[in-house]
């Protein structure tokens, strides 16, 4: 095994200087930035959502009366909204007022029919805030008219207290959830889940390409002789995947870095963030960095066989079609498992090899799975990246010095059993 080494090296000084390696790195630190910038960016995003200042005229049509004093009731309680009367005018004359004062545009009541007219259809956010004032006017209108009093009318429609509390089944006391915490905690995750699911694409798809290159340039036919074949496995494997744990440990010190800066205010107050800065646990970096090492390597002895059976770098795509959909299957599992993170399907899928690097990995910054769970997951996954290693080496073996028509599945198991 000496010379493994020596094929780490070479596979690693041949990529590291790489446009696509360089410029993932960047993106990867700029996401662990911008996850520390978590708050303030939620709340630009928040002010972003805002319609502002709502300007709306009401044009009742003849024989039509009543909904506009319950409306301006409802924008007495909204700030930066303001109504104004069509009566008096033509449709046509309050549509041209609405245009040459800029307003927000022009409510017609017919009867229980309600249209908005305006220069800008496309902005949801004022078509819905709109709506939703509209609906307010009409429920008091409706309780006036029923007989009901303002008393009964927040009685109907207050909206209720609703806390959510955990409880652990050995302990008295729970703690309350937080919901912008845990609207942060589903970013962090998503973005995490999503660098793992793209480095295990990129990086799997690298050494599959790496094998179908060198065989066929003939290059592996030399090396052949000089190398094992399971050194040869092992020094791909590992070479490139110490691009991605020199790259994961970029991303974790940026993290690092952004924490610090994150708890003792320096940074937040240099930029002016009115929201203080997020911190991202330790555990989670370090969960991130166990599951994305253990799928990675899983993955890639996946696919290094499959890059030995093929005879061309055109072919790969061709081969690693079912191993990228059991990387997207993996994917959604874990997107999935944000609604119930300890739901059934999350729950299985966590202990499945194939889709536990994103499924656990989004359990555990989401929710508070059993460290049983968790311990046989990581146990799974160990003995399955050794099964599998041991299944790709015997491919590989073989498959590096076979060429011409790729083999059938029927003949990948033979070489299996052989």
């Amino acid at each position: 095994m000496s010379m493994i080494p020596v094929l780490v090296k070479r596979e690693f000084t041949s990529r590291v200087k790489g446009t696509a390696y360089i410029l993932t790195t960047l993106f990867g630190v700029l996401v662990f930035v911008a996850l520390s910038f978590l708050p303030p960016i939620m709340e630009r995003i928040n002010q972003s959502m805002n319609p502002g200042q709502i300007d709306l005229m009401v044009y009742e049509q003849d024989g039509e009366s009543g909904i506009l004093p319950y409306l301006q009731e409802v924008s007495e309680t909204r700030d930066g909204f303001a109504l104004r009367s069509g009566s008096g005018f033509s449709e046509q004359e309050a549509y041209q007022i609405v245009l040459d004062e800029g307003l927000s545009g022009l409510l017609l009541v017919d009867g229980p029919l309600y249209t908005l007219v305006t220069t800008d259809a496309s902005n949801v956010i004022l078509n819905d805030e709109i709506e939703s004032i509209l609906n307010m006017a009409v429920s008091r209108y409706n309780a006036t008219r029923l007989g009901l009093s303002p008393e009964d009318m927040n009685s109907l429609f207050g909206r209720v207290d609703f806390r959510v509390r955990e409880v652990s089944p050995l302990s008295d006391d729970g703690e309350e959830l937080d919901s912008v915490a845990h609207t942060q905690a589903m970013v962090l995750a998503y973005f995490l889940l999503f660098m793992i699911y793209m480095a295990l694409i990129m990086y799997g798809n690298m050494v599959a390409s790496g094998v179908a290159e060198e065989k066929s340039s003939r290059i592996m036919e030399v090396m052949v002789s000089t190398v094992k074949p399971l050194e040869l496995m092992l020094g791909k494997i590992i070479g490139v995947g110490a691009l991605g744990l020199f790259q994961f440990f970029i991303w974790i010190g940026t993290g690092l870095l952004m924490n610090t800066m994150g708890k003792s205010g320096f940074l937040g107050g240099l930029l002016g963030a009115t929201q203080p800065l997020s911190t991202i646990p330790l555990t989670t970096i370090l969960w991130f960095g166990l599951y994305f090492v253990l799928g990675y390597f899983f993955y890639a002895s996946i696919f290094a066989a499959a890059g030995a059976l093929v005879s061309r770098v055109e072919e790969v795509s061709q081969v690693v079609t079912v191993i990228m959909m059991l990387l997207m299957a993996g994917f959604f599992a874990a997107y999935i498992s944000f609604l119930n993170p300890n739901g059934s399907v999350a729950v299985v899928t966590s202990l499945i090899p194939f889709t536990s690097p994103m499924v656990m990995f989004a359990r555990i910054v989401l929710g508070n799975p059993p460290m049983m769970e968790v311990i046989a997951s990581v146990v799974l996954l160990v003995a399955a990246l050794l099964i599998v290693a041991w299944i790709s080496a015997k491919i590989y073996h073989i498959g590096i010095l076979m060429y011409g028509k790729r083999p059938s599945l029927r003949q990948v198991l033979r070489l299996i059993r052989d």
